[in-house]
C-alpha cells in the first residue's frame, strides 16, 4: 500500500517539475536591433491643406500667363493670276451636198438569185397517250372499256386439224375432203353427173380444255349489282328488334334460374308448418330481422301508427329463406303508405338471409308470421 503511494507521489512530482522547467527552455530570444521611425507633428489646418485637390493660385499670376503658340504648316496655294487651261474639242465639219444626196445611177443593180431551203419541221413528242377509238358496248356509266378486256374464250369444235375450218350451216353436207359444186355444161359431149358442194366438218387448231357454246365476243362479264342500302328506319328497327330479343332471352334465363332455386329449396321444404318457438328462438329471429328494418321511412308518415304489416315467410331447415315465399298477410294487398311499409318489412327479411333455427329440429322447414309495428317498435312476433 505504501509502495504504491510513494510511486504515485514521485511521478506527480516529476510531472510538476517538468511543467515548471519547460517554459524556461523555450524562452524566445531577444533581438538587439533598435528600429527608429521619424514622426512629424502637424496641425489640423496643415493636414486639411495637404489633402486639398486644387492649389490656391493668385489672380495676378493668372493674368501673366500667355497662350501657347501653335505652329501650322501653310499649304501651297495656286496663284490667283494663273488662268485655267481650256481643252479644245474636235469640231465636226458640216457634210457637203454631194455627201448628203449622192448620185447612184451609175451603180448597176445586181439580181439576187432565188434560193429555196427546205427545212423539215422537228417532230415534237406527243405528250398525250395514244388512245384508240372508243368502241360502243351498249353499256353506260362506269362500265369497263372493251380495250382492256381479256381475249374471248377459244371456239370449241368437234375435230382437231392442222387448219381451222369454220362452222357449217345446218343444211351443209359433211365429207372427208373439200369438193366444189359442178354445173352442167351445154358444150360438153359427155354427160357429167352434177355434184353438190361438200366441206369438211368444223375443226380448230388447238384443244379447248372446257368446251363451251360459242358466244360472240362481248364486254366484261356483267358486274354484280350492289345490294340496296338499308334505310335509317330499317336499321333502327332491326337494332330495336335485336335489343328486344336479347332482353327477352335475359329475362327467360333469370326466370329459369329463379325457378331452379325455388324448386331446389321447395324439395327441401315440402310443406312448411307453422310452429311455436321458444323464447330464445323467437329473440334470435327478432334480432336478425329488426337490425335490417328501416323504420324511419315509415315513422315519417302522418298515419304511421296504422301502418302495421304482417308477413308470411317460409324458412328451409338450414335457416335459408325460401325465394319468393315472402307474402303479405295483413293487409293482403297493400296500397299507398301500407305498400311503403310492406316494402320496408320485406327488405328487412330478405337482408337477414339466414333465420337462426335449431339444427335438425325442423327437417321440413317452418313457416313464420312476422309483425312489423312502427308505433310499438316491434319487428318479429306479436
Amino acid at each position: 500500500m505504501k509502495t504504491g503511494l510513494i510511486i504515485s507521489a514521485l511521478v506527480h512530482g516529476i510531472f510538476l517539475l517538468l511543467i515548471i522547467i519547460d517554459p524556461m527552455w523555450k524562452s524566445p530570444s531577444r533581438s538587439d536591433e533598435i528600429i527608429i521611425n521619424e514622426v512629424t507633428l502637424i496641425s489640423t489646418a496643415e493636414f486639411d491643406a495637404s489633402l486639398s485637390d486644387s492649389p490656391i493660385i493668385a489672380d495676378a499670376s493668372i493674368g501673366a500667363m500667355t497662350q501657347p503658340v501653335i505652329e501650322v504648316d501653310d499649304a501651297l496655294r495656286p496663284e490667283d493670276a494663273q488662268a485655267p487651261e481650256v481643252t479644245e474639242i474636235d469640231v465636226t465639219e458640216t457634210p457637203s451636198e454631194r455627201d448628203i444626196d449622192p448620185d447612184l445611177s451609175a451603180v448597176e443593180r445586181l439580181t439576187q438569185p432565188e434560193v429555196a431551203v427546205d427545212t423539215a419541221q422537228p417532230v415534237s413528242p406527243s405528250i398525250l397517250p395514244q388512245v384508240s377509238p372508243a368502241i360502243s358496248s351498249g353499256q353506260f356509266g362506269n362500265a369497263p372499256s372493251p380495250l382492256f378486256l381479256e381475249a374471248p374464250q377459244p371456239r370449241a369444235a368437234p375435230r382437231i386439224d392442222s387448219f381451222s375450218a369454220p362452222a357449217l350451216p345446218d343444211d351443209a353436207r359433211v365429207s372427208d375432203r373439200t369438193t366444189e359444186a359442178t354445173s352442167p355444161d351445154e358444150s360438153a359431149s359427155e354427160t357429167v353427173e352434177e355434184s353438190t358442194a361438200e366441206a369438211q366438218p368444223e375443226s380448230v387448231t388447238e384443244i379447248v380444255p372446257e368446251a363451251q357454246p360459242d358466244a360472240p365476243p362481248s364486254a366484261a362479264p356483267p358486274r354484280a349489282s350492289r345490294p340496296p342500302r338499308r334505310s335509317a328506319n330499317v336499321a333502327r328497327a332491326a337494332a330495336a328488334i335485336d335489343q328486344a330479343v336479347r332482353e327477352a332471352e335475359e329475362a327467360a334465363i333469370r326466370e329459369l334460374l329463379d325457378a331452379a332455386v325455388a324448386e331446389s329449396t321447395a324439395q327441401a321444404v315440402e310443406e312448411p308448418t307453422t310452429v311455436a318457438l321458444t323464447g330464445g328462438q323467437r329473440q334470435g329471429i327478432i334480432e336478425a330481422v329488426s337490425r335490417n328494418w328501416n323504420k324511419s321511412i315509415v315513422i315519417g308518415k302522418e298515419n304511421f301508427e296504422q301502418l302495421v304489416i304482417v308477413l308470411e315467410v317460409s324458412v328451409a331447415p338450414n335457416g335459408m329463406i325460401v325465394p319468393g315465399s315472402v307474402k303479405p298477410l295483413e293487409p293482403s294487398n297493400p296500397q299507398g303508405d301500407h305498400e311503403v311499409a310492406y316494402e320496408a318489412a320485406r327488405r328487412s327479411v330478405l337482408r337477414a338471409e339466414v333465420i337462426p333455427l335449431p339444427a335438425g329440429q325442423y327437417p321440413e322447414g317452418v313457416r313464420l308470421e312476422l309483425t312489423f309495428d312502427p308505433a310499438l317498435d316491434i319487428a318479429g312476433f306479436n
